[in-house]
């Protein structure tokens, strides 16, 4: 939840040391440790209660999901063949196919 390295958790004792003075600091410490454990323990029974009422929806989800993807079958990733032949980019060349096409 918090992401302090160990300098700057020396850093914020030395500074409740100074601000509350030695007397004051153990208690504070515990105190602040007993609401962050309470804090812990809370959003953990909410996130337990969030996965179990989701829990059955977010299965069904995927469970029509998997079934869209294999209910399409097999994909083909082979290229289809042209329908038809490609067109010369000469115009002269149209004309030779053209009169080749003819009947006689």
């Amino acid at each position: 939840m918090f992401n302090l390295s160990g300098s700057e958790l020396v850093f914020l004792l030395i500074a409740g040391l100074v601000v509350l003075g030695p007397e004051r600091l153990p208690g504070v410490i515990r105190r602040v440790a007993k609401t962050y454990g309470e804090i812990r323990r809370a959003t953990a029974g909410i996130e337990k209660e969030f996965r179990d009422t989701f829990d059955e929806p977010l299965a069904d989800l995927r469970n029509t999901i998997d079934g869209a993807k294999t209910g399409f079958g097999l994909v083909d990733t082979e290229p289809s063949p042209p329908m038809r032949s490609e067109m010369p980019a000469d115009p002269s060349e149209i004309a030779s196919q053209d009169e080749e096409a003819k009947p006689e």
